[in-house]
């Protein structure tokens, strides 16, 4: 089974987000948007797994975000990876970047210690909005960048992180919650 841990977010937070979007992505070239409903922080893409892993790793799991304090987040901020000159991903961040770095280093830590092998890359609280095939035109990125450098959502909070399977679709991927993880209060 695939599986990743990842942080999702109130509808009304990315409806509002989306809606802003909306009146850009017309203006913009050809890129693969990530679907309403399936936009969420990732803190470790855990890849192919056997279903015994799931049990495995629930118990570090409640112990470890039982400890990781709740706190309150907006989205904020936009970027490109690897970086605007040769963008692949479209994202919007996340603040505070520490305390999702925070959950993110915990959540690391449980899976790797039963074994799974995550990738080397620095973690970056963000949320993807866009793939890209073809590269844009700097005019393209740099009105992405002006629609979203401003944006700054309302308030919400960060109290619990869900463990999903990932099932691959040519309709995009669909993600079912496994298990879900309460942050302290």
């Amino acid at each position: 089974m695939r599986l990743f841990i990842a942080s999702t977010f109130p509808d009304g937070i990315l409806r509002d987000l989306n809606d802003r979007l909306s009146h850009v992505r017309s203006k913009l070239p050809s890129a693969s948007w990530v679907r309403h409903e399936t936009q969420h922080l990732t803190y470790a893409f855990l890849g192919e797994q056997p279903d015994s892993l799931v049990e495995t790793i629930e118990a570090p799991l409640i112990g470890a975000l039982g400890k990781a304090p709740t706190f309150s987040a907006v989205l904020h901020g936009c970027g490109f990876f690897p970086h605007p000159r040769h963008a692949r991903v479209g994202w919007i961040g996340l603040e505070p970047e520490q305390k999702f770095a925070d959950v993110a280093h915990a959540i690391r830590d449980v899976v790797r210690k039963e074994g799974v092998e995550l990738d080397r890359a620095d973690f970056k609280a963000h949320l993807t909005l866009l793939r890209m095939r073809d590269r844009w035109p700097p005019a393209s990125i740099d009105l992405f960048q002006k629609t979203m450098r401003d944006y700054k959502s309302p308030p919400f909070t960060i109290d619990r992180v869900t463990l999903f399977s990932s099932q691959l679709n040519p309709k995009g991927a669909i993600h079912t919650p496994l298990r879900e993880f309460a942050m302290a209060t």
